[in-house]
């Protein structure tokens, strides 16, 4: 009980102390408060754009979980194609899948007559493909610039592409492919529509036609590439593969988004460990201005402090008030941050954050030019231990030659 009661005297002390200077307090607090909301923010604005960055992803071509033949995902050849079979259906009823749609994919030759490109060719069923991937909305949500027939000589192709070959809507060009049995093939198609996606490289490489049309092209009658499976959360993307794989498909690879991109996972766990480093790294120099203030604090109770020893006080306790009167500074700093950074991400990841003026580079990384910033509470705990840590880190010192203090010296201190 006289502990507690000790410790409770402690406490009002040190919260008192917090208030007795208020400009002094004000000016740590808020040094707290700016180095709180630059690092929540930043990972905020980071979040928002590792997010973008890896929903484009999927959503342009990788889908949630992809079904291939062994070696297709690495060696993309029509050899390695191979007929569905009455399974779709039973992937369908998979708990967490929420729709399905087949793919043929071949390398070929695009050619008008002012260029060339090679390029990726994207047979498709253009009603499903719309599920499972955005390309109907990166070509304009209108059903006259897109594939509708998937046996129809249209094509769809990227705007940086057009711009290339020098053609546009209602122009001619020819795919150039070798079939299945290794004879040279041009097929004539019109250009459809025009899309452009959140990823450069994508845009650079990849057409579509429909998917009936592709078989017959390329010469694999039913057979198909790929299936894509859309989940209802990308986090279901593990037990959903696991199904799959249950059914005994033992020529066929089942991959989720994670082993398809595994460089996007990588890069996004390193730009979190980073921007932790780099924020530890912030708040070191928050350190030093908590110590110099605590220290100043300590100078001007000198008297107070010997006072406090001399009748009995243990230089325990007088570290103690010190340690917390530096905590009770940065728990106004950490409430003020989390309160304004909360509003900040609110409104912005409403608004979004517009980065035209670095488009390029935002499509390279495949973000898209607005980033909508959001936090996660993991990012609150972290960044809150971060700055408490730092604080009692800073108070160390000043709480250490307070309890150094002699009572004599401290009565003759003037």
């Amino acid at each position: 009980m006289i502990r507690m009661h000790h410790l409770k005297i402690v406490l009002l002390i040190g919260w008192r102390n917090v208030f007795r200077n208020k400009r002094r307090s004000l000016i740590v607090a808020s040094s707290i408060v700016v180095g709180l909301v630059v690092m929540m923010f930043s990972m905020a604005i980071m979040n928002g754009f590792n997010r973008q960055m890896l929903e484009n992803t999927i959503n342009t071509s990788l889908g949630h979980v992809a079904i291939h033949k062994k070696g297709f995902f690495n060696d993309m050849k029509l050899a390695l194609s191979f007929v569905p079979d009455d399974s779709l259906n039973a992937i369908k009823g998979i708990h967490g899948v929420g729709c399905i749609a087949q793919r043929v994919k071949f390398e070929a030759m695009v050619q008008s007559s002012r260029s060339s490109q090679g390029v990726l060719v994207m047979g498709i069923e253009p009603d499903k493909e719309k599920c499972v991937s955005n390309i109907y909305e990166y070509a304009g949500s209108d059903t006259r610039s897109f594939i509708m027939n998937s046996s129809s000589n249209d094509i769809l192709i990227s705007r940086s592409l057009a711009v290339k070959l020098g053609i546009g809507i209602g122009d001619k060009c020819v795919v150039m492919l070798q079939d299945i049995h290794g004879v040279l093939a041009a097929h004539a198609f019109i250009v459809k529509g025009l899309y452009q996606s959140p990823i450069e490289s994508f845009d650079k490489y990849v057409v579509y036609i429909g998917i009936r049309k592709a078989q017959e092209i390329s010469g694999l009658g039913n057979a198909i590439s790929e299936i894509i499976v859309r989940c209802a959360d990308k986090d279901f993307a593990d037990k959903v593969a696991s199904s799959i794989k249950s059914m005994n498909k033992a020529f066929l690879e089942v991959l989720t988004w994670k082993q398809m991109a595994p460089q996007i996972v990588q890069a996004i766990k390193l730009f979190d460990t980073m921007m932790y480093v780099f924020l530890a790294i912030i708040f070191i120099s928050i350190i030093f201005t908590i110590a110099n203030t605590m220290i100043m604090a300590i100078m001007e109770r000198y008297r107070e402090i010997g006072i406090m020893k001399s009748i009995g006080t243990q230089p325990s306790w007088i570290a103690a008030i010190v340690i917390l009167e530096a905590c009770g500074l940065g728990m106004l700093g950490i409430v003020a941050g989390i309160v304004i950074t909360y509003l900040l991400v609110v409104i912005t990841g409403t608004t979004g954050i517009n980065f035209a003026f670095y488009s390029q580079s935002m499509r390279v990384w495949g973000t898209g030019t607005v980033v909508y910033p959001y936090l996660t509470a993991t990012n609150v705990v972290v960044a809150t231990t971060i700055v408490l840590c730092n604080t009692i880190i800073a108070s160390l010192y000043p709480a250490y030659k307070a309890a150094k203090i002699k009572p004599l010296d401290a009565l003759h201190f003037i």
